[in-house]
């Protein structure tokens, strides 16, 4: 007989049990965690864009007003440009204040606990956000920040999730499918947003109250089954905790073996140019999903039914070649890990960079949804490129460098809305946008050739025991003593 670990503590089980295991989950049981924690990440996406697609919707009640400083009459819900602004900005500053104190909550006892609380935190706070939009603004405000500050833990997870649970071999894999869930958030919210808004039995605040249900439910689950060591779980099989451990150091097998070496990573020029190019990436990204509803609507002309499968189809055409990225990525053998890397990102920032901007010199709305779907598509090869090189890169503190790159999706949460607000006088203004499409299609492009410069595969001085470092620069010597 032999014992493994289970909630309700250490138990004997017969020989044969470790074999029937093995068995059920086919030596892949990392793959079923990976799906889980997938639909934890985008039920907290979806809960803090349901407003995006509900402004639409959320002024039809002419009845529902207030009266405004001057005087006048207005509907509660018909918001200015500023106030959308301000509302969806709101999301990006409690993600700011709360990401790197998660990082290091995580980085000290782990996701599995923490994440599950904030999960909790944010399907609360969105089943309370009709109340404080009737309520009073600054409320909603303050709601709004909660939910910030829950979705700030998305990205942290990815990353303990990535260091923990992926092998180095299938590293694309499990970035291009954990980040793709904002993708698959808006292919799923947006339509039932749009369903609920349509419907006269319940209306634009059930679309709130069902998330926060089913998210409440994924967290449940998550929470039962996740675990932050795979040699800690029972599930997981001998041969695949070799093959999730294979070519790992010691140090990147225990993550709180070491303190992270926070001042070493920020000055890897590497390390900085992937963060740049995270951030341009994400804020064209934020400003495709968030906008695309008001956009299809108010520039383009589409009734609210037909805006809420457009956007969904935009999203929806990603997912399949978002795996097609992830999968060539990691067993394509052609070519170098290097090489791989450019080439994915010459189609996540060249090709969509040129996809964007075409957006505002095209001359049919027909055309105009293609390209913002060729843009989604294209975007989506950045698992194989900057994402890839910073976990090559930074291994067993991937999970840092990744929480950054939150940390810089939470600036262009800020960053799009506010740059809308500047730009953009009011929702129909197509000079507007036009100058947002052009402009962030050509920073997209130069981007590109900044990651040319600097990519690298290999892991970087600070992920070394100083015991490796010593060893190398010795072989390094006598390498250097042969060829002279």
């Amino acid at each position: 007989h032999s014992r493994i670990r289970s909630p309700l503590g250490t138990i004997p089980v017969s020989a044969n049990l470790p074999h029937f295991r093995i068995q059920m989950f086919a030596d892949r049981f990392r793959f079923l965690l990976c799906l889980l924690s997938f639909f934890a990440l985008a039920s907290i996406y979806s809960n803090h864009i349901i407003i995006n697609f509900t402004f639409i919707c959320m002024t039809k009640d002419k009845n529902d007003t207030i009266s405004m400083a001057d005087g006048s009459l207005r509907q509660r819900f018909a918001y200015s440009t500023t106030e959308k602004s301000i509302i969806l900005s709101s999301i990006a500053i409690g993600a700011l204040v709360a990401t790197f104190p998660i990082t290091h909550l995580f980085a000290k006892v782990g996701a599995r606990h923490p994440f599950f609380l904030f999960g909790l935190l944010s399907c609360a706070v969105t089943a309370l956000i009709p109340w404080a939009a009737r309520t009073n603004f600054w409320l909603l405000l303050f709601f709004r920040f909660l939910q910030g500050v829950a979705y700030a833990s998305d990205f942290t997870t990815i990353g303990k999730i990535c260091v923990e649970w992926a092998p180095l071999r299938e590293i694309s894999f499990f970035i291009g499918f954990l980040t793709v869930f904002n993708f698959f958030s808006s292919v799923f919210t947006n339509p039932l947003s749009a369903w609920f808004c349509e419907n006269e039995l319940f209306g634009w605040e059930w679309s709130f109250y069902a998330h926060a249900f089913s998210g409440t439910i994924i967290f449940t689950i998550w929470w039962l089954i996740y675990r932050d060591d795979p040699r800690n779980h029972p599930a997981v099989s001998e041969k695949e905790l070799n093959r999730i451990h294979k070519c790992k150091s010691d140090d990147h097998k225990d993550t709180k073996k070491r303190d992270v070496p926070y001042w070493e990573i920020i000055k890897s020029k590497t390390i900085l140019v992937c963060w740049i190019s995270a951030f341009l990436e994400l804020t064209s990204a934020i400003l495709l999903i968030t906008y695309a509803p008001i956009y299809f609507n108010k520039v383009l002309k589409f009734d609210v039914a037909t805006t809420g499968l457009l956007v969904s189809a935009v999203s929806a055409a990603k997912l399949p070649f978002k795996t097609a990225f992830c999968i060539t990525s990691d067993r394509m053998n052609c070519m170098s890990e290097r090489r791989k890397m450019l080439f994915y990102n010459s189609l996540a920032f060249v090709l969509c960079g040129t996809f964007y901007a075409a957006i505002a010199v095209a001359p049919w709305r027909e055309l105009v949804v293609v390209l913002f779907g060729l843009a989604a598509i294209t975007t989506s090869a950045n698992c194989g490129s900057f994402y890839k090189c910073v976990n090559f890169v930074a291994r067993q503190h991937a999970h840092f460098v990744i929480s950054a790159i939150q940390f810089s999706k939470c600036i262009a949460l800020f960053a799009a809305p506010a740059i809308v607000a500047v730009v953009v006088d009011h929702d129909e203004d197509t000079k507007g946008w036009n100058m947002i499409f052009i402009g962030f299609g050509s920073l997209l492009i130069l981007t590109h050739f900044a990651f040319w410069a600097v990519v690298t595969a290999e892991p970087a001085e600070f992920t070394k025991s100083r015991s490796e470092s010593n060893l190398d620069k010795s072989e390094a010597n006598v390498a250097k003593m042969r060829m002279n």
